[in-house]
């Protein structure tokens, strides 16, 4: 994946912003790009705390039947492709933070698990965002919805965010926190390119 993202993305500026995210005000780790606004409601213990997101619209693909790697690779190309001009209005639409994959375990040994890899639209086009031109893409408006977050840093992988998440799952159950179980969310804010101060997350949906 990171051979195909280094020769699509820019390197991004390092910043430092406080923890609330809002249009015009964003978290350190958004490095100014527009990201979905939320509120930190509550800290749950180090690096996790419980967010209360704004309704929001991404724009989504999924895929089932490949390795966390090849979807995601799969998925960000796609989503690539719309975001430089392959919508409706041909329009080149600025990129976003964070990449987000939402991990759907298979329910056996042998069934496949399904990713849906999306990236948020802009706030200037989330009213009216520019429809796709593949039928893989879809217009993806997500509710208000809280999530419990986990924050890591450095370079990651599909093994790490397992255990990140059963991490956090962990936690929850040790606090007597409900969550839904049946999937779980990795976020990802950085380009290859960025060597230092790394910002990764594992969101499961608060219920």
């Amino acid at each position: 994946m990171a051979g195909i993202l280094c020769t699509i993305l820019t390197l991004l500026a390092l910043g430092k912003a406080p923890e609330h995210c809002s249009v015009g005000h964003v978290p350190w780790f958004c490095h100014d790009l527009d990201c979905p606004p939320y509120e930190v409601t509550e800290t749950l213990g180090k690096d996790v705390e419980l967010r209360s997101y704004d309704a929001g619209v991404w724009m989504s693909t999924n895929l089932t039947g490949m390795d966390y790697d090849k979807a995601v690779r799969t998925g960000f190309m796609r989503l690539f492709a719309y975001i430089s001009g392959a919508n409706e209005g041909q329009q080149r639409i600025e990129m976003t933070a964070p990449v987000r994959v939402e991990m759907t375990p298979g329910a056996g040994p042998f069934c496949e698990d399904h990713y849906k890899v999306s990236f948020y639209v802009p706030f200037d086009l989330q009213d009216v965002p520019p429809l796709p031109l593949s039928k893989d893409l879809f217009v993806d408006p997500a509710p208000s919805v809280k999530y419990y977050v986990l924050s890591y840093g450095g370079r990651t992988n599909e093994k790490e965010i397992v255990d990140k998440a059963a991490s956090l799952m962990q936690l929850l159950e040790d606090q007597g926190l409900t969550y839904d179980a049946s999937t779980f969310f990795h976020a990802g804010y950085d380009s290859p390119f960025r060597l230092f101060n790394r910002h990764n997350e594992v969101w499961l949906r608060a219920v």
